[in-house]
């Protein structure tokens, strides 16, 4: 989705976006602030987030071939930086993540490497955090070459596994995995999508057990223009309308 989401502000020439949130009662949300910029050239996004004339976090991501290849943030001080790498074929091979807190001298380092079968499908994720903590995910691929589960081990203790369920035209429409206080397999995600292939709402479960959903809308170019957020109850939780600049 961000990869297409990507590609459209790209077809559409948009040079910025202004989210505006709205409490409860319909008033704007003052100190509100949420803006994103992308360059003419495509190969620099950048998005500002927090509170006007308070405590902001930023994140800037770099695009090469139209593809992503580092996001640099920075928020209460954390310094975070991921880098991708693609084989010839363009697929994903490689994922560097370093965070750091410059003003203790503290950093971590994350490596994520895809590992690829011969037919060219995704065999395993191996992930190594600080060069000693590593697990992998052995991925299962159903008949349609989907990711159908990712079952994550580290040496011989198994530590979860997500199913993933997608519809005929191959959308990713679940993602389930083992509710510790259910103590039973339920949906942390459900997508559903218009005839044009576009989200349209998603919901989540949240760690108390609550339902959210987030439905959304889009203007005539195909861009998101307002998401609402309800509920298990239906009760109205926020509301996001975002209006665009054109280069």
């Amino acid at each position: 989705q961000s990869q297409a989401q990507y590609q459209l502000l790209r077809s559409q020439k948009v040079k910025k976006i202004i989210a505006i949130s709205f409490e409860e009662d319909g008033s704007p949300a003052e100190k509100f602030l949420l803006e994103q910029e992308l360059s003419m050239d495509g190969k620099r996004l950048s998005t500002k987030s927090g509170i006007q004339s308070g405590k902001t976090s930023t994140v800037t991501s770099f695009f090469e071939l139209s593809k992503l290849k580092r996001t640099l943030s920075n928020s209460n001080g954390i310094d975070n930086k991921m880098e991708y790498f693609y084989d010839n074929a363009g697929k994903l091979i490689k994922l560097s993540l370093t965070s750091g807190d410059t003003a203790v001298k503290y950093s971590t380092q994350e490596f994520r490497d895809w590992i690829y079968g011969a037919n060219g499908l995704p065999e395993s994720i191996i992930k190594v955090k600080n060069k000693t903590d590593s697990s992998i995910a052995k991925l299962v691929i159903d008949e349609d070459g989907n990711i159908a589960e990712e079952q994550w081990r580290r040496k011989n203790t198994a530590l979860e596994t997500y199913y993933y369920y997608y519809d005929p035209q191959h959308r990713l429409t679940d993602i389930v995995r083992f509710n510790q206080k259910l103590k039973k397999l339920v949906p942390d995600y459900v997508f559903e999508y218009d005839a044009k292939g576009r989200l349209i709402q998603m919901t989540q479960l949240s760690g108390s057990g609550k339902y959210f959903t987030w439905q959304y809308e889009y203007n005539e170019k195909g861009l998101k223009w307002k998401e609402t957020c309800r509920d298990n109850e239906r009760k109205l939780v926020g509301k996001i309308e975002y209006k665009y600049e054109f280069h």
